[in-house]
Formats: C-alpha cells, sequence, structure tokens
C-alpha cells in the first residue's frame, strides 16, 4: 500500500485513504514515506470490516494492486461495495491466474459490470516488469 500511495501523493493527490490488513506493512509505510502517512488516512484492519463505514461514492476512485485476489469466495461482497463507495472509477491491477491456498483468481469484468460498473480499459500485464503474464490492469467507469 505505502508505495502506492506515495506515487498518488507525489502526483498531487492528497486526499488518500488506504486499507491494510498487515501491521508491519503499515508501521513500515509510516517509516518510509511518514510525510505521505501523517497526511493519509489508514485503516490497519480486514477490509470486510472498513468498507461498509464509508458513504455512498465517497471516493472519486478505489484503486487495488495485488489486493483483491487474496479475498476469500465468502467475502466476494466487497466488490459491490467498492462499486457503492466509488463516484467514478475502480482500478484494479491483479493477479487474475495463478491459484493456491491465499489467492483466488478471478476475472474482475465480470465481478464488476453487473454492478453497474462498465470496463473502459484492459491492460495484460505479460510484459510489466514486476507483473507478469497472469496479471491484468482494468479500470471501470461508474454506469
Amino acid at each position: 500500500m505505502g508505495r502506492n500511495l506515495q506515487h498518488l501523493f507525489q502526483g498531487g493527490f492528497k486526499n488518500l485513504n488506504g486499507i491494510d490488513i498487515n501491521p508491519s506493512a503499515v508501521a513500515l509505510m509510516k517509516k518510509t514515506f511518514p510525510e505521505m502517512a501523517s497526511k493519509a488516512n489508514i485503516r490497519n484492519a480486514p477490509v470486510e470490516d472498513v468498507i461498509k463505514r464509508f458513504g455512498a461514492a465517497q471516493f472519486d476512485l478505489i484503486y487495488t494492486m495485488a489486493v483483491l485476489e487474496h479475498i476469500h469466495s465468502d467475502s466476494e461482497w466487497i466488490f459491490a461495495e467498492m462499486g457503492r463507495a466509488t463516484g467514478n472509477l475502480v482500478i484494479t491491477i491483479e493477479d487474475e491466474r495463478g491459484r493456491s491456498s491465499l489467492h483466488i483468481p478471478r476475472d474482475y469484468q465480470r465481478h464488476f459490470e453487473p454492478l453497474g460498473m462498465e470496463q473502459v480499459e484492459m491492460i495484460d500485464c505479460a510484459g510489466i516488469e514486476g507483473l507478469g503474464p497472469d496479471f491484468a490492469a482494468r479500470v471501470f467507469r461508474k454506469t
């Protein structure tokens, strides 16, 4: 979460929010990016415990990278909550093919479009260093 929020912060975005279940990752973010971390609203909790508290269209954009692939099938209801909480866009960069005990492959277009989100862009991340052929970047716009 920290590096992604830092890039947004450096790009001029100032009203940043983040959710991370890992307390060590949050501590590292605060140590590595103290200025951004002091201004961002960070919640150290499972997304399932936090997302329903957000208002409808509270955020202009919801962005995930290598997060949703770890959401258990019993918690797929959070996709609808993401659609509710965004006023405009959801961007996902996720491994959609890998499978393990902690990883569930999904086609996010099939999950978000029935929720009133139109996929407006999809990029195969095969040529992007650090991601690879199982990753896809998708942009969904609220219709």
